[in-house]
């Protein structure tokens, strides 16, 4: 078994080890279909969506309409994006310091894996497998979605202009997405390599662990140098990815084509900041493999 073969053995162990990561997206999906199945909603069949902003749907410009639909359909990737940063925050946190809580790491350690393989697994799942299962998820959804909406509205004056298998309009929100994700997930290594730093090294209560120092950081600056430069420092690492972007705003969403959304997404690839915090992440995994190499189940 040659290595690549093992990190697949590995990542299935992950996904089979840590079922929220498939089981919470396909949950949030559920929980949306069913929103918008049984919700009311100011698109009610009525005339009164279209009168209320003087508009009428036979007056509504195509690229206003697929603005609309596209900002709709992107708006239920956004949900599930969301909700995985939050577990994939969370499975980092705990990925290295479960195996020692539950001891597995004595049973990992007899066979003939490395830890290098063992991080690359964890790293790969939460930050390649998760996010790509998501996109497959949202997109079906999506699907779903429009035909909901389509049965809910067919035959009223919205519902002559919707279009749910516009499949031009579904394939551009999932080339966005395809681009979006890598460049989020590559400005966020830094953060995944610290917090699997924390679950390798803390032996419990590894959330005040990763916690605890960051604000312990910004508040011996503010009360001695009355300063905020970690704080800012932070930050930028957190929502500066939004803001190298510089996404368009407004009506610019919906006369900016495909081609213009994904030159904003490459200025995350053309941007220092991006690759400085990379070469620190992986700075950070060789800390990760090392200490992981001298762990043991205590």
């Amino acid at each position: 078994m040659n290595g690549t073969q093992k990190v697949m053995m590995l990542i299935r162990r992950e996904v089979w080890e840590n079922r929220s990561l498939w089981i919470a997206p396909v949950a949030i999906a559920g929980v949306i279909l069913l929103s918008v199945l049984f919700s009311t909603s100011p698109l009610d069949g009525s005339d009164n969506f279209w009168s209320e902003r003087n508009h009428s749907p036979v007056v509504v410009g195509l690229s206003q309409r697929d603005a609309i639909y596209a900002g709709l359909y992107a708006s239920l990737t956004v949900v599930q994006m969301f909700a995985l940063g939050i577990l994939v925050f969370f499975y980092l946190l705990d990925s290295l310091l479960q195996e020692r809580k539950d001891r597995s790491i004595l049973f990992w350690k007899s066979l003939p894996v490395s830890d290098t393989e063992v991080v690359i697994s964890k790293a790969a799942t939460g930050l390649l497998l998760t996010p790509l299962f998501v996109l497959v998820v949202s997109a079906l959804t999506q699907i779903l979605v429009g035909t909901v909406l389509w049965l809910r509205f067919h035959g009223t004056p919205i519902g002559q202009q919707f279009a749910p298998w516009d499949i031009g309009l579904w394939l551009q929100v999932q080339v966005a997405f395809l681009a979006l994700v890598p460049a989020v997930v590559v400005w966020y290594l830094p953060i995944a390599a610290y917090l699997m730093l924390v679950s390798v090294w803390a032996r419990k209560n590894a959330f005040l662990w990763a916690v605890l120092p960051v604000a312990a950081i910004q508040l011996v600056e503010a009360l001695i140098l009355h300063s905020h430069h970690f704080a800012e420092f932070v930050g930028r690492r957190f929502a500066g990815v939004f803001m190298v972007m510089d996404l368009p705003k407004g009506e610019e969403i919906a006369e900016s084509p495909l081609a213009t959304f994904l030159l904003h997404v490459g200025k995350v690839f053309t941007n220092y900041e991006t690759w400085v915090g990379a070469l620190a992440a992986i700075a950070i995994f060789v800390v990760v493999i090392r200490i992981r190499r001298f762990r043991d189940d205590s």
